[in-house]
């Protein structure tokens, strides 16, 4: 989707393809749901999730987030202090290609169309294709459930390797894949994919939010 540091595409182009992406795994996600529970329901074992256990699961997600920013940011400073140690190269400052993007486009429709899809679309696709299709996907196979949790965030976090700077993939890779991780657990401690959208949606608006406090 043009999300890389080696020559990405334009603002609007990458809006474009970034919300195409994203719609089109939704979209597709909710019509699986509807046959499924359409099926399910000619056989009399459709349910429906109440309101409240969505509400608990939303909450769960945020204490979920509350909990792993600590542990990601001790796993970002430890990735820095590693690589320093060895190359002598600090990380850079903004650890993510949107992030420039952003910082470049300045206050415009595009610059808010991006903001959004990182905070919301972007965060249900992912978890989605994450949590919902691969790490479930793995168990289905035979892998055992802590298994498929670590594949998954091992898998997410190198998903991530274009988008990221020179010089800053030992700090967000294994920061990445801890946070992962903890998506991944959120998924199977609570059997719905609120807790981990809301915790992915609410590290992304973190992330912008310590980003708009940096001089520009």
């Amino acid at each position: 989707m043009g999300a890389s540091t080696d020559g990405s595409l334009p603002p609007i182009a990458l809006l474009v393809a970034l919300v195409a992406g994203s719609l089109t795994t939704i979209v597709t996600f909710q019509l699986l749901r509807y046959f499924s529970r359409a099926n399910k329901a000619n056989t009399g074992h459709v349910q429906i999730t109440p309101s409240n256990t969505l509400i608990k699961n939303i909450f769960i997600g945020a204490v979920g987030f509350l909990i792993v920013w600590p542990l990601v940011q001790i796993t970002s400073l430890l990735g820095g202090a590693i690589q320093f140690q060895f190359t002598g190269m600090p990380a850079p400052t903004v650890g993510h290609q949107f992030l420039e993007t952003i910082r470049e486009q300045g206050n415009n429709p595009v610059t808010w169309g991006l903001v959004f899809t990182i905070v919301f679309l972007g965060p249900l696709a992912e978890e989605i294709i994450w949590r919902g299709a691969i790490q479930q996907g793995l168990k289905q196979i035979g892998m055992p459930r802590a298994g498929a949790i670590v594949v998954t965030a091992a898998m997410f976090a190198l998903f991530h390797w274009g988008a990221v700077p020179e010089y800053c993939h030992a700090v967000a890779v294994p920061a990445l894949a801890v946070f992962g991780f903890a998506l991944g657990f959120l998924m199977e401690r609570t059997g719905l994919l609120w807790s981990s959208f809301t915790a992915h949606a609410l590290f992304n608006c973190a992330n912008l939010f310590l980003f708009s406090m940096l001089p520009s």
